[in-house]
């Protein structure tokens, strides 16, 4: 087989070999292409698995796997070495440029090249932005737990952390707040809704009359189940009080219908990434796990993404505060 360049002819493994080493990027000095970029000149696909940290490239049935921070990779399951490791880059994965040139084409075969036309991307589950929501804030204090600490101020505190986590493994995230103000809870929702973002996740801190109420629990967006969830959506659901908004008086039924609809696609997401933060936390944290639940909390109501609301503990348990 042959690609045709002007008046020259070149083996097409040459010309992809070419295309390729266009596509490098310098990463701490070292060589790398973006593993999505390989896809497209493949027409293969890319797999992402968060608990594993393993970025997965796929045609038919034969299968590379790339393991975020290690030097080796399995090649239709056998281990071959990487001269670096693969690593995260503008919310993708990376992979060392000698072996993306030289080695897939060896197991793939022959790339699908045309001359002047940007090759298809196909991705499954690549995260590249999301918003962080920290609760509360300004004259919305949150729970206050024994010693005076105020909710708004552990979630800002937390939010702040897992940006920068985020942002050190090349996924962009915007906080809806960065320091103590009030946000209305729609404006919270249509931030995200501007920024074109992967996931929308809320972050709050429990509270119970019982002081030895503990755990970590994640909620999405449905009708609550149980006394626990009702209880928890009832107590965030209260700070409306302080919501100057529109929010409360927006109820037609058109925009009751468009909820419906834009609710029902993003659920079953919403579910599974509830389900990947509570695997998280509880493999990195010796907090109790109470689970996945559902609620209808109105700071979820209004995202059209997927999205989720995080209990990180009780506040008023003087061992988790």
């Amino acid at each position: 087989m042959f690609f045709t360049a002007g008046c020259a002819t070149v083996p097409r493994g040459a010309a992809i070999r070419g295309a390729l080493s266009s596509q490098v990027v310098k990463i701490e000095g070292k060589r790398y292409i973006p593993l999505t970029i390989i896809a497209g000149y493949y027409q293969a696909r890319c797999e992402w698995d968060p608990i594993a940290k393993r970025a997965d490239l796929i045609k038919e049935n034969k299968r590379f796997a790339f393991y975020v921070g290690m030097d080796y990779a399995a090649v239709n399951g056998k281990p071959e070495r990487l001269t670096s490791p693969a690593v995260f880059y503008e919310g993708g994965v990376a992979i060392p440029a000698d072996f993306a040139i030289e080695e897939i084409g060896k197991v793939l075969g022959p790339p699908q090249v045309v001359r002047g036309v940007k090759p298809p991307v196909t991705q499954k589950y690549l995260v590249r932005k999301v918003v962080i929501d920290p609760g509360h804030g300004g004259k919305d204090p949150g729970a206050i737990g024994r010693t005076g600490l105020k909710e708004k101020d552990l979630v800002l505190d937390i939010a702040k952390r897992v940006k920068k986590q985020l942002n050190e493994n090349g996924v962009d995230v915007v906080l809806t707040r960065d320091r103590d103000r009030f946000i209305p809870l729609e404006k919270r929702a249509q931030i995200a809704n501007e920024r074109d973002v992967d996931f929308f996740v809320s972050i709050h801190a429990n509270s119970a009359r019982l002081k030895g109420a503990r755990g970590f629990e994640v909620y999405y967006l449905s009708n609550a189940v149980d006394d626990s969830a009702r209880a928890v959506e009832a107590a965030e659901n209260s700070f409306l009080k302080f919501d100057d908004s529109s929010f409360q008086r927006r109820n037609t039924d058109l925009e009751a219908t468009v909820w419906d609809l834009v609710y029902t696609e993003n659920r079953e997401e919403s579910i599974e990434l509830a389900k990947y933060i509570t695997k998280a936390v509880d493999a990195s944290t010796s907090l109790h796990n109470r689970g996945v639940k559902s609620a209808r909390f109105y700071v979820l109501k209004g995202a059209q993404m997927p999205a989720v609301l995080i209990e990180v503990g009780f506040i008023s348990n003087p061992i988790e505060e």
